[in-house]
């Protein structure tokens, strides 16, 4: 189930230009300067990809695993997404203070 507390944070990003959805546009920004600051993998999403990616990163941004690439998907507007990466320190800010237990 996608956290509604995260996904106003989320859609303002979005339209500010600030995140990054799909995995080859997360692995296309990970390989230039710059380096996504907070990275939501979806809980069925390749461990191995997900191991390939991070590893492209210059620093290890914070990672969170949350809903499935279809609720992401549906979300986005896609079929399925399985990373969505915020390259925005303020919008990363405030979804971490939401994502906080």
């Amino acid at each position: 189930m996608l956290p509604h507390e995260i996904l106003g944070l989320l859609g303002l990003a979005q339209r500010a230009g600030k995140v990054i959805v799909g995995s080859t546009a997360v692995a296309r920004e990970v390989r230039r300067s710059r380096t996504p600051l907070l990275v939501i993998f979806a809980v069925d999403f390749s461990p191995a990809t997900k191991k390939k990616l991070l590893a492209q990163a210059a620093r290890p941004p914070h990672i969170f695993e949350i809903a499935t690439m279809q609720e992401w998907g549906g979300y986005f507007g896609r079929q399925r997404v399985g990373v969505i990466a915020v390259v925005d320190k303020n919008f990363t800010a405030g979804i971490l203070e939401k994502l906080k237990p």
